[in-house]
């Protein structure tokens, strides 16, 4: 009996290990990636600044933005390009006014533009149909944040808004850029590697020097960092909650029958519903498939379960997937790249025409 007992269970093991090499091996695409080496680096000076319990960028200037990725002992360039900010802190050629009529826009970094050489929402020329566009696309943030530039923007004649979003963006709460940070966009030489986004003279030369001392502070602090227990149950804890064989069935069981009692989705999900009390039917959803749901064949349990509370209180819900297609994005970095951002505002025009905006 026992020797039955151990057959079952061996025989459950090898299979399971198969399904996991075969999933590792052949069914979804292996990302050499890791947001631990990069780096967001600004020409250097005052680049953001904080509103109240929000941020947007300083307002009516023109800043260099980069993005390098450390791999095989070197760092490689991802994109670098000027970005111009207009009167309100906000990425877009164009200033805007109070007494136009506007179309809104509200998302995080994949609305702003990040990676794409430059708003991809100056496609639009400023204006749509006799409405004035306004960018409202802010690296980082989520629906919450979205509701507070949405507040920040009180004054102007906002007639329609569309809220761009990612699965991740149900997990982000407000932030701000704290001194330090604020400190090392304006001088390089204050930089101590934990800032995540970094100031450099970046228009007169390549910031490697720069990056190499970045990297050295950031694993000296890896060093003299010691591995608690804590520490060594999370990293397990991750390992097994990565493998296929259970995050694949795990995710459709959370997709289908989870809620979620997380305080920033709990938060997240309060913003939404303040918005669409604010505009109605002239609210509209838009899903932005993200590289890893790409690569996984599959969204997110984030993206599920925001979906599934948006389509309760509103029939204005969209997708735009950038036709599944990993050419769409950067190899390392998971922003879309300039035919990724084509894709989208193709996709953005589709539903202006389908709801005839």
């Amino acid at each position: 009996m026992k020797k039955n007992y151990f057959l079952i269970l061996s025989s459950i093991i090898i299979s399971l290990t198969l399904i996991e090499i075969f999933c590792n091996f052949f069914l979804f695409k292996k990302v050499d990636y890791n947001y631990k080496n990069r780096y967001l680096i600004y020409s250097e000076g005052k680049i953001f600044r904080n509103i109240e319990n929000f941020f947007t960028y300083e307002p009516s200037q023109k800043i260099t933005a980069s993005n390098y990725y450390f791999k095989d002992d070197k760092f490689i360039e991802i994109y670098k390009y000027d970005i111009n900010i207009n009167n309100l802190g906000l990425v877009q050629d164009q200033d805007l006014q109070k007494d136009i009529p506007s179309i809104l826009f509200l998302g995080d970094s994949f609305t702003e533009g990040q990676g794409g050489g430059g708003s991809w929402i100056n496609f639009l020329g400023g204006n749509y149909n006799n409405y004035q566009i306004i960018n409202g696309g802010l690296l980082g943030t989520g629906f919450q944040q979205f509701e507070l530039l949405n507040s920040y923007l009180s004054n102007y004649d906002i007639k329609k808004v569309f809220v761009l979003f990612i699965g991740d963006d149900l997990r982000r709460d407000v932030f701000q850029f704290n001194s330090q940070q604020l400190e090392c966009l304006m001088n390089h030489k204050v930089c101590n590697g934990s800032e995540s986004f970094y100031g450099f003279p970046i228009n007169d030369k390549r910031p490697d020097e720069f990056l190499k001392k970045l990297r050295g502070k950031q694993l000296d602090k890896n060093d003299k960092e010691k591995l608690n227990l804590k520490q060594i149950r999370r990293a397990i804890k991750s390992w097994f909650a990565n493998l296929y064989i259970i995050k694949i069935p795990v995710d459709f069981l959370r997709s289908n029958f989870y809620k979620s009692k997380n305080e920033k989705i709990i938060r997240n999900f309060v913003s939404i519903d303040n918005l669409i009390k604010i505009y109605g039917k002239d609210i509209y959803f838009v899903n932005l498939k993200m590289k890893s749901e790409i690569i996984a064949m599959n969204k997110s349990y984030e993206t599920y379960y925001a979906k599934n509370y948006i389509l309760k209180r509103t029939n204005n819900y969209f997708e735009c997937n950038f036709d599944n297609d990993l050419n769409f994005f950067h190899e390392y970095d998971g922003h879309p790249n300039q035919k990724g951002y084509e894709s989208l505002y193709k996709c953005i025009l589709d539903i202006f025409k389908k709801e005839k905006i």
